[in-house]
């Protein structure tokens, strides 16, 4: 199944950062559906040589030149420094991101998600590709290239890794777009609590969604804003289709088309947040009424209201993070009474069991016996006959 790249951008963010820190090994990394289908691959952007052919490869080639970790970002923050390239074209639209590598020493580079330009390929003496065309080898790979980092969008990365509070922008977001009579009609309003995780892809077939976050993230408003959004633009998208003569947004008035065109900019606009703090802030979303997980982002925390989180514990060491205390099972005679009616009659069915193997099993040894001895009766008597005749 082809799904959107950034939600393959955020699944390689989140688990590469877990995979960087240990969290994650490379077995499941490489395995994980949404970087399996679409592999990511490092090629160099000067020659297109292929440099890292998987994900776990990608990581471990960028840990072996100083990578810490890896964030998500807009790629229109760098758009008007990305010059031209011969070989590759970049993917730089308004709702296209790019991935920053944050190396040792604060130097920062950009990972850019690109496509081969067509008739690039050089070919030598004998008529043999010099190199080997990566896209039409397999089209599920997915191309990245290696450029440097203009100075000046510096301020706009740190100003996105700034942490958050999660449930102040929850609310925000829900008050702003589902302010609007048109997005309670089409979308999921109030927001349940309930998800786990984010799964996307097919809404309808359980066995083909995919875990866009990690597995060990539990209850989380990223997850939920992420499914939240992503839901009501689909169905904005397919009610305000211009070959969808039937949609709804075709039978309004000329208010609620402009109420419509409202909450669809402004959701747009939270998309966007969304996303990049699902990527770079998912472990400190987790719903928790006892105590909060932190990023392992090296930023001065910001200051929260104590109605966003309960009070925070102590800081930890950088990539750990304190999971909840769920509390233990009380005592339950209950409980006992049912695990010694399970012992006396998984007892009982063996003794059974037993009982009618040693019993049948010596009625039909007895039997065998019995017809043997017949059978030796029988065959003496045949020899006497046969003796007294002849003589």
């Amino acid at each position: 199944m082809y799904l959107p790249r950034i939600y393959r951008q955020i699944a390689l963010v989140s688990y590469g950062n877990e995979f960087l820190t240990g969290g994650v090994d490379s077995e499941l990394l490489d395995r994980h559906p949404l970087l399996f289908t679409h592999f990511p691959i490092l090629r160099n952007i000067d020659q297109g040589n292929l440099l890292a052919g998987s994900a776990s490869h990608f990581l471990s080639y960028l840990k072996r030149l100083g990578l810490e970790k890896i964030s998500l970002h807009s790629t229109s923050i760098i758009a008007n420094y990305l010059g031209e390239s011969e070989l590759f074209n970049f993917f730089q639209a308004e709702d296209e991101f790019c991935i920053i590598c944050h190396f040792s020493q604060q130097e920062l580079k950009v990972l850019l998600p690109c496509e081969e330009k067509p008739f690039w390929q050089s070919y030598d003496n004998d008529g043999y590709p010099l190199y080997s065309d990566y896209n039409n080898y397999h089209d599920s790979v997915e191309n990245y290239v290696l450029k440097d980092l203009p100075v000046e969008v510096v301020s706009y990365i740190t100003e996105d890794l700034k942490p958050i509070s999660w449930q102040s922008f929850f609310n925000e977001y829900q008050e702003k777009i589902y302010h609007f009579a048109v997005a309670q009609r089409f979308g999921n309003y109030p927001i349940p609590l309930t998800d786990n995780n984010c799964y996307e892809g097919d809404m309808y077939r359980l066995e083909e969604q995919f875990p866009v976050l990690p597995y060990n993230l539990k209850k989380n408003y990223a997850s939920i804003l992420m499914l939240n959004a992503a839901r009501l633009k689909k169905q904005l998208d397919n009610e305000s289709h211009i070959k969808n003569d039937n949609g709804d947004y075709w039978q309004m008035t000329e208010n609620e088309r402009l109420e419509f065109d409202t909450v669809r900019n402004i959701l747009d606009e939270f998309h966007v947040l969304i996303l990049k703090y699902a990527a770079n802030q998912y472990q400190s979303s987790n719903i928790n009424n006892h105590q909060e997980q932190h990023t392992s982002f090296k930023f001065t925390p910001k200051t929260q209201n104590s109605a966003d989180f309960s009070p925070i514990t102590a800081p930890l060491a950088e990539h750990e993070t304190t999971s909840p205390i769920e509390p233990q099972p009380h005592f339950r005679w209950l409980g006992i009474v049912k695990f010694l009616w399970s012992m006396l009659w998984c007892y009982c069915a063996l003794w059974t069991l037993a009982y009618f193997a040693v019993h049948w099993g010596n009625l039909f040894i007895l039997i065998l016996a019995l017809f043997y001895a017949i059978y030796k009766l029988l065959k003496n008597l045949a020899d006497r006959e046969a003796h007294n005749s002849s003589s």
